[in-house]
């Protein structure tokens, strides 16, 4: 059976994929509750179609994504990964191996208290010895059906005869002759004593576990030395920005050097040759080398026996790797440089790691905050542009042209005062979620909830031309949408609720914006102050009202009615308002 593991306030949960549908979301009346503002009410939904998980995306306000894909719909496997707001659900197994066996010949034929002490030995933690065989001495399982103890002993007979009632070896390989098996075995053995191989899977468990790129550098360099005879090496790699070659590690038999800053003993013709021809060079004697002739930096450096190959990652070439002897001709052969490119390509693949995981770690840090204020389709639209972009949207401060909303509940700190803590919590979640689909919806940027109000503002961090008409439309549907939740209000016996809605247009400053300890993503400016009094001083309950600019740039595609010129207190001059007519 497949099961959910995720994690709420920092508690495992595991859920069973179980019924014909699992519904996700805030609300308490869901399957799985998601409590969270980045989740809607009613969120999404697993549904069994035939043998299939399939998941659905319920009209969310933040989307669901699946494996990092936003899908409306998608079959759900084992292992696959969900994004449902800020929450992350696995999709794993919770049946043992030994269950989710297909059941074979040989399996039907195993009689069953076999089968069900071979399942005690699993369950009971057994260990093998090294040859992959239960270890004899080891740890017995418990009895089974009051009976003693079935010994590992009686296991590996039990095996043993239905391989051979089968006509199986003891991998159930069927037909392998004796003599086949006797060769593969001395070919490995005589691998195995080989110092290249312990030279190699010692680096491959090095790399595995180094997440700094100079430990790894310094790594395939010290490997290279035990097993070439060389005194100097050095790897250069890419800049990621530039694309030029810079040398990240130096070695001249014991001394090793980070970024040098001095002048590397290295041959560029060689280099230039390897990264254009894609290929390792081998030179027995670099002086004498038609291909190098001519050469300066060989001369000068005395540079002898020398190999360089690439660091592959994929279809690119991300450095190089030169070795080299300036005391000896002669010193390497052939194999030597398909050494020198295999631990190139050890380097490149853990280099390429790294920077992968950063980078991922990146593009999570970068959509976290993200997600905080903008919608998902704000949100592609910053992170097509690289997250080096994202992340320079969101902290540089920069002047743009934008709408701010503000909006806020009429007679709200006289409701508070009578109604329960917990009436007031349900009214401001409603009130809320209300305004913030809406503001998502026309790709508006959630700046924050003061009180009882709302702030948010559309054309920024991504420029949108037609930002007034967003901002007027995302008003507009949200008043609509209260009104809906007003007589729903009312069936149920509680009170109406009323808003007033501010918007104004205008340069602001925009960006990052607090002390060392916190920042928030805000805007700042005339054009904001304006909104908030046009919101405070000039709309009456149930009101959306513009600002002059926001007006003109609508051109007339939503009515209103000129609420003549109006004097702000703080403004020098007074400014013309206009109201939103709504049928």
């Amino acid at each position: 059976m497949l099961q959910l593991r995720f994690s709420v306030e920092g508690e495992d949960k595991l859920v069973a994929l179980s019924g014909t549908e699992i519904r996700f979301g805030r609300s308490g009346d869901n399957e799985v509750v998601l409590p969270d503002y980045s989740v809607s009410r009613r969120h999404a939904a697993l549904r069994r179609e035939n043998e299939d998980w399939v998941l659905y995306d319920l009209k969310s306000t933040n989307g669901v994504q699946v494996n990092g894909a936003t899908v409306q719909r998608s079959r759900v496997q084992l292992r696959d990964r969900l994004k449902i707001g800020v929450f992350e659900l696995v999709i794993e197994s919770s049946v043992s191996v030994l269950d989710e066996m297909a059941p074979t010949e040989v399996d039907t034929a195993i009689p069953s208290d076999v089968k069900e002490q071979l399942r005690a030995v699993t369950a009971s933690g057994q260990r093998q010895g090294p040859d992959g065989s239960p270890a004899l001495e080891t740890v017995r399982p418990p009895p089974l059906g009051g009976e003693s103890a079935i010994s590992n002993a009686t296991i590996v007979r039990s095996i043993s005869d239905l391989s051979a009632d089968y006509g199986l070896d003891v991998a159930g390989t069927p037909g392998i002759s004796s003599a086949v098996r006797k060769s593969k075995r001395e070919a490995l053995d005589e691998a195995y004593g080989s110092k290249i191989f312990g030279f190699l899977t010692r680096l491959a468990r090095l790399l595995i576990t180094t997440e700094d790129d100079d430990e790894i550098l310094k790594h395939v360099l010290e490997i290279a030395f035990e097993a070439l005879p060389v005194d100097r090496g050095f790897i250069l790699l890419r800049d990621e920005e530039t694309g030029e070659l810079e040398c990240e590690l130096v070695r001249v038999n014991e001394h090793l050097e980070l970024r040098p800053e001095s002048e590397v003993p290295i041959s560029k013709t060689m280099l230039e040759s390897v990264i254009q021809e894609r290929v390792a060079l081998l030179t027995y004697d670099a002086l004498s080398d038609q291909r190098l002739a001519g050469t300066e930096s060989v001369r000068i450096h005395q540079i002898r026996a020398a190999m360089c190959a690439p660091l592959w990652s994929g279809e690119k070439i991300i450095g190089v790797m030169q070795v080299d002897t300036p005391h000896h001709t002669g010193s390497f052969k052939g194999p030597d440089v398909d050494l020198l490119a295999a631990l190139s390509n050890y380097c490149a693949v853990a280099i390429e790691r790294n920077r992968n995981a950063r980078e991922a770690e990146f593009q999570r840090q970068i959509r976290g905050r993200l997600e905080r204020y903008h919608s998902p389709a704000v949100i592609e639209e910053v992170m097509q542009q690289g997250t080096a972009v994202g992340d320079e949207a969101l902290r540089r401060l920069k002047q743009a042209e934008v709408s701010v909303l503000f909006a806020d509940i009429v007679g709200f700190t006289a409701y508070s005062e009578k109604a329960a803590p917990e009436e007031v919590a349900e009214l401001m979640e409603g009130y809320f979620t209300l305004a913030v689909d809406a503001i998502f919806r026309h790709g508006g940027t959630l700046d924050k909830f003061i009180g009882d109000c709302v702030m948010a503002f559309f054309g920024a961090p991504m420029s949108q031309p037609d930002h007034a008409y967003r901002a007027v439309q995302a008003a507009v549907e949200f008043s609509e949408g209260l009104d809906a939740w007003n007589a729903e209000r009312e069936r149920q016996g509680q009170r109406r609720i009323a808003s007033r809605i501010g918007i104004n247009s205008g340069p602001v400053v925009v960006g990052d914006i607090g002390s060392k300890l916190r920042v928030d993503y805000t805007v700042l400016g005339n054009t904001v102050n304006v909104a908030a009094r046009l919101e405070e001083k000039v709309a009456t309950p149930g009101d959306i009202v513009l600002g002059d600019t926001t007006y003109r740039q609508l051109a007339d595609r939503i009515p209103t009615v000129s609420l003549g010129e109006i004097q702000l207190k703080g403004l020098s001059q007074p400014i013309v308002a206009h109201r939103v007519v709504r049928s």
